[in-house]
């Protein structure tokens, strides 16, 4: 059973080798339901579905896929307990993220709201955090790192971070954790970083939204926010940047977490070693990426991506005279802007 949002699954499954006798079956989002699952052994989903022992009592699931990098749809407990494998797209989105916070930053440096020597605080060291940082320091961007489950030498305490001008955060969302991220920008954070701007591609639960409305001098960038799909329009409109969960939407991203399933579920069915090279020898193709050559060029991310044309039109939507805000949600993460990754 595979998400029909799932981009270019059925496309891409058909033109490699070893899958006819596997039937396959898509359905949209809301349509995979546990009555849908009685007879499935494999499901592959985004985001937008939980599963967990309402969606997969009594049924043959082995195996689960999700395309997108967070696991905080998943069940894990759960899945371990029954003994069901799963995994997600860690890392397939990376720079799609990473793409989307430069943009932030050449609007910023457009809008006289940042400049070059100003510096850059990455809260969390993981997939994004490491080539947002590769990234800061080709452009001689100053910036410091706080990680509190590493220990680089480089890496600075969460004080430090609060000195920088911007801030970006790249962690998942925990509750129950040596240090959650549940509120991480709680009050007192958002307090000692007023008159400075903050970014926001983790979740929407990371971040402390009333207190921030409460502050009204931090300039907030979000793609992420508390009850989505159906945020409160009062954030939305308080934030410089709206944007409805699509950070990792260019068309690399979403196709590498195509992919990622694809090359697991060859792993899980123990395909012929061979078979498996040209496969993915044939996929690696289809994810090419803009390169950026010498005399690297900033502005080059927000020519690709103008992030603030995306919020300005999601703003109007979602702030207009309309009742369904989830189905607008939906509806503009479906039909975002289409973007390339940039790579250095």
């Amino acid at each position: 059973m595979v998400d029909k949002g799932i981009k270019s699954f059925e496309k891409i499954i058909t033109s490699i080798n070893g899958f006819n006798e596997i039937e396959f079956e898509y359905l949209e989002t809301q349509e995979i339901t546990n009555d849908k699952l009685k007879d499935t052994e494999a499901l592959f989903i985004r985001s937008t579905t939980s599963v967990d022992k309402a969606l997969l009592k009594n049924t043959k699931i082995k195996i689960v896929g999700s395309a997108t990098a967070g696991i905080d749809h998943l069940d894990t407990k759960y899945l371990n307990n029954k003994d069901i494998k799963w995994f997600c797209a860690e890392g397939s989105n990376s720079l799609s993220v990473v793409n989307y916070v430069m943009s932030a930053i050449c609007y910023l440096k457009s809008e006289k709201l940042f400049n070059i020597n100003d510096s850059v605080g990455i809260v969390g060291y993981g997939n994004i955090g490491k080539k947002l940082k590769f990234v800061l320091d080709t452009f001689s961007i100053t910036n410091s790192v706080y990680d509190p489950f590493l220990d680089h030498d480089f890496l600075s305490n969460i004080n430090t971070i609060k000195e920088c001008d911007l801030i970006s955060l790249h962690v998942p969302l925990t509750h129950k954790t040596l240090f959650p991220t549940f509120k991480l920008v709680d009050q007192v954070f958002i307090d000692d970083i007023s008159n400075k701007t903050l970014i926001n591609t983790s979740r929407g639960g990371v971040v402390d939204e009333q207190s921030l409305l409460k502050n009204n001098k931090v300039n907030y960038i979000s793609d992420v926010w508390i009850n989505e799909p159906t945020p409160s329009r009062e954030i939305i409109d308080y934030s410089l940047l709206s944007t409805p969960h699509i950070a990792g939407h260019s068309f690399n991203g979403k196709l590498n977490g195509t992919l990622y399933l694809i090359k697991r579920l060859q792993e899980f069915l123990d395909m012929d070693k061979s078979m498996v090279f040209e496969n993915n020898k044939k996929m690696n193709c289809l994810s090419e990426v803009i390169k950026l050559t010498e005399p690297y060029n900033i502005d080059t991310f927000y020519s690709e991506y103008p992030i603030n044309e995306e919020s300005s039109t999601f703003k109007k939507v979602y702030l207009g005279d309309h009742e369904d805000l989830k189905a607008i949600f939906e509806s503009s993460r479906s039909n975002h802007y289409f973007r390339k990754d940039i790579e250095i």
